[in-house]
């Protein structure tokens, strides 16, 4: 058994590996299997059925101990001295072995139902002694009872007449090794791990300790019914020194009263050995649950006074602190009040700042939007802006068409980062050097390569997304180049696709862009179309989730006009009454299939 379940971890052991320390883990087997045998020895001194079941089996309260506070890994050293101590009083190795199977089966058995409970080795809290009690004691040892018993019986070691009253006499002996033993060994380690007792303290231990040696030795050989007197004293033990003096007063008193009941002596004198096992066994669990309840009662008492004490230290340190924070708070509020009135007086300068600025660039972004588009026979255009609804300043979107030479038609969407006058200004300022650079160049990686060259010079803090394309309404070429923006959708004409190549860094990031154009054919009866992030993008969620609606929403508007187009993506994807962010969308179609 252990203190803590298989490979789970546990707060209050630390469990020996054999793959951690080879050397200390066998080291803790030879000292654990020792002690089982030297405790193994001890208990057959009182054996009462053959030579093999005593009332007191301190080896089972030492394996609980060791997996307590070790682990349960040492299960190999105990499962062997409980084979070396049963071999020679069993009737054969193979009786021997079932024997100390379940020798070795009934602690590991308590350590896990100890563990399910949250057992602490400590004993300081109530559900603690009733678990080492109930659970470690009385219900875990009727496994190595029942095979004890059992095996006694099938290998002819006593008549099936005698199995009740070995199974008592080995039940109890168990269950007296965990009840007697444990507690004991586990108080051991908290000598160094709680705070060491005053000369007073060990004085009072060792009066309680023979007080309660001598009480229980007249008891125990008196005829009278006197072994009731002991509960007191194991008390006030608990009382006084929790477990550190209330186990080795129940191991005491305990190991008494079953020496006596070993013997017949005194009360137990006129009683079967039945009779005897029940009523020691019903004594020690009383002292048992009596002294370690009660210690962890007040250990718990004590553990809620050291908590309240601390917490009035800490309320006393807080209401200091707190009142010095107040008188300072107080000597600063005449100063914020001031500073206040004064930033409110600010604070409206500047919103009338603002909303002139608003304005400003909300005419600004109206008039560098195209008020219509180009008539051209060959395509068919459709735009649409759509403001941001939420109480934002004017965004810097935009979108444009270039009728160039040669019949080539230019087409342009692009995203200020940002948003108020500067974005707006910015804006301006690109769409009229894209256009400037289309007419002198209409290839995309000129264009882009001008519009970078400005967007560096002017030193904008915004950044600039743009994508540029021409379309060849001979050929049915569409020529583009990209430079951070989201991909152009083409779609109809017997396919859907995001044109994701030629993408480079957005306008004026990094020195020396490698701007690349690429090409795409509009097949018959395809649409190419442009839009800004806000179309697309959502808070807290992926960009590709977006991409996937536009393309579902394109598709199922493609039979329509391009107007109706733009109208029913729009009307699909966003609602008007909560637009995040500025919108652009520009549509072409060619009216017919390029020769």
């Amino acid at each position: 058994m252990t203190g803590r379940a298989g490979s789970r971890g546990s707060r209050w052991t630390s469990d020996v590996r054999p793959r951690g320390d080879l050397g200390r883990y066998l080291l803790a087997l030879v000292l654990v299997g020792a002690a089982y045998y030297v405790g193994a020895r001890v208990g057959l001194t009182l054996s009462l059925v053959e030579r093999n079941v005593t009332p007191l089996w301190p080896p089972t309260g030492i394996a609980v101990a060791a997996f307590l506070i070790v682990g349960r890994s040492l299960w190999p050293g105990v499962a062997l001295a409980a084979f070396a101590v049963n071999l020679p009083i069993s009737e054969g190795a193979l009786a021997a072995a079932v024997t100390a199977a379940g020798n070795t089966l009934a602690p590991l058995a308590a350590v896990v139902l100890l563990d399910r409970v949250g057992f602490r080795r400590q004993l300081d809290r109530r559900q603690d002694a009733l678990a080492i009690v109930f659970l470690g004691a009385l219900a875990s040892t009727l496994i190595s009872a029942t095979i004890g018993a059992g095996t006694l019986v099938v290998s002819g070691a006593i008549g099936s007449d005698r199995l009740l009253n070995a199974w008592a006499v080995w039940w109890t002996g168990d269950a007296m090794g965990v009840l007697i033993i444990a507690p004991f060994l586990l108080c051991l380690p908290l000598f160094w791990e709680l705070p060491a007792w005053s000369p007073a303290r060990w004085l009072e231990a060792v009066v309680i300790l023979v007080g309660a040696g001598v009480t229980i030795t007249w008891a125990a050989q008196s005829e009278l019914r006197t072994l009731y007197l002991l509960p007191p004293i194991v008390g006030w033990a608990a009382w006084r020194l929790q477990l550190r003096g209330a186990a080795p007063t129940a191991l005491v008193v305990s190991l008494v009263a079953t020496w006596s009941a070993t013997q017949g002596d005194g009360w137990f004198a006129r009683e079967s050995v039945f009779e005897r096992m029940f009523t020691l066994q019903t004594f020690n669990a009383s002292i048992a649950l009596t002294s370690f309840f009660l210690s962890a009662l007040v250990s718990e008492r004590n553990r809620t006074a050291a908590a309240l004490e601390a917490a009035t230290v800490e309320l006393e340190d807080r209401v200091e602190r707190r009142t010095a924070q107040l008188s300072a708070a107080n000597a600063r509020l005449v100063q914020e009040i001031r500073e206040r009135f004064e930033a409110e007086e600010q604070l409206s300068q500047e919103e009338a700042r603002a909303r002139r600025e608003h304005e400003i660039a909300e005419i600004l972004q109206r008039s560098l939007l195209p008020d219509r588009l180009p008539q051209i026979p060959s395509v068919a255009l459709a735009a649409r802006y759509v403001p941001a609804t939420s109480d934002v300043e004017v965004g810097g979107d935009w979108y444009d068409v270039i009728q160039l030479r040669d019949g080539l038609i230019g087409l342009a969407i692009g995203d200020v980062a940002g948003h108020g006058l500067s974005a707006a200004a910015t804006m301006g300022q690109m769409r009229m050097a894209l256009r400037a650079y289309a007419v002198q160049d209409p290839s995309p990686v000129s264009v882009m390569s001008g519009v970078h060259r400005l967007a560096t010079r002017l030193s904008t803090p915004e950044m600039v997304t743009l994508i540029y394309l021409v379309y060849d309404p001979a050929t049915g070429t569409l020529c583009f180049a990209n430079a951070g923006h989201p991909p152009p959708l083409v779609f109809g004409g017997g396919e859907s696709r995001y044109l994701e190549e030629a993408l480079a860094p957005p306008l004026g990031v990094t020195a020396e862009p490698d701007f690349a154009e690429d090409q795409q054919h509009m097949e018959a009866g395809s649409t190419l179309l442009l839009y800004t992030d806000g179309l697309v993008e959502r808070r807290r969620e992926s960009i590709q989730l977006g991409l996937d609606r536009l393309v579902l929403a394109a598709e199922a508007h493609r039979d329509t006009d391009v107007d109706a187009l733009c109208d029913g993506i729009l009307s699909s994807l966003i609602d008007p009454h909560q637009v995040a962010d500025d919108i652009a969308v520009l549509a072409m179609r060619p009216f017919f299939a390029p020769g």
